[in-house]
């Protein structure tokens, strides 16, 4: 009799292992993030904005065939705090503006809680499945004040969440609900590239019916660099490629001879030589520089017209 009891028990022991090694394995979803990088040569001084892409990748494993799996993919602001009504990316102290979004469109930013992005997907028969998901980036342009140096900022730990669940019908990520995806870290990087725009407002010296006396003038040279960007500015010798204070006007075969300066007092020439160049550090806002110009007396030429076309080089 208990030989009997205790082969019955030997077989409900044997029982139980049995069961417990035909459970399903476990289910899980994965995500990875490539980096996101707007190239080498940003330029803040334009108006147009800068877009880039990075992708996403998922993988999810375990699950029952058709099952259908909802990942919520929540991004904060980065390792630079958000300003100015975007995320910000940061490199010497400075900073650039950027965002990230969901549609190619960019118009839905891609944030977290209810402007985290959901991914739907549905299992195949052997319990997996996988793809892929495109994060759209666009530095806005007009960042004048932004200098010339590479910007980063860090996605990792709580600023990329993965969460995932079983959900036969929604696709609400607002919830916050779900299983752990785990670390999905990445990087977002741009170099703002040294640039500078130049204009011009002429040199008129007007009307005169002798040129028996000075005659003096001014024009002015627009410098626009981005933030901390030196340059100098070069004015050539124009049609006659003439030394600074010996540049000619011209009408036809004649000519009037007049100079150009760097300053009010006209004792300091304005040429192509180094020592004679405007110099500046870019603000990445206009800056004006003024351009003295005089006709020292000389022989009156004919009536007419007289004029010349110099060229303005700035070098940074």
């Amino acid at each position: 009799m208990n030989m009997t009891r205790f082969a019955a028990m030997a077989l409900l022991t044997i029982a139980i292992v049995v069961c417990g090694t035909g459970q399903s394995s476990a289910q899980s979803c994965g995500v990875t993030i490539s980096n996101m990088n707007f190239g080498p040569n940003i330029d803040t001084l334009s108006s147009s904005p800068v877009d880039t892409t990075a992708e996403l990748q998922f993988s999810c494993s375990g699950w029952p065939a058709s099952e259908r799996i909802l990942i919520c993919v929540h991004l904060g602001e980065g390792s630079v705090a958000s300003g100015g009504g975007a995320r910000r990316m940061e490199g010497g102290g400075n900073h650039l503006l950027y965002q990230l979004y969901q549609n190619p469109e960019r118009s839905i930013v891609w944030g977290s809680a209810n402007m985290a992005a959901s991914i739907a997907a549905t299992a195949e028969g052997t319990g997996a499945v996988s793809g892929t998901r495109m994060i759209y980036g666009r530095v806005p342009g007009g960042q004048s004040t932004a200098a010339a140096t590479t910007y980063s900022s860090t996605f990792s730990g709580a600023d990329v969440e993965i969460l995932y669940r079983a959900e036969p019908v929604g696709n609400d990520c607002a919830t916050g609900s779900g299983s752990s995806g785990g670390a999905a870290n990445f990087d977002v990087e741009a170099t703002v590239a040294q640039n500078c725009i130049v204009s011009t407002a002429p040199v008129n010296f007007g009307s005169h019916g002798a040129l028996n006396a000075n005659i003096d003038a001014t024009g002015t040279v627009y410098v626009t660099c981005t933030l901390a960007t030196n340059y100098a500015i070069r004015l050539d010798g124009g049609g006659a490629a003439a030394a600074p204070t010996a540049r000619r006007m011209a009408k036809g075969s004649d000519s009037i001879t007049y100079g150009l300066y760097r300053n009010i007092a006209r004792d300091q020439p304005w040429g192509d030589a180094e020592e004679t160049r405007a110099h500046g550090t870019g603000s990445g806002s206009v800056q004006s520089h003024t351009v003295y110009g005089r006709v020292a007396p000389q022989t009156t030429p004919p009536t007419g017209v007289y004029t010349d076309t110099v060229v303005v080089i700035v070098d940074y």
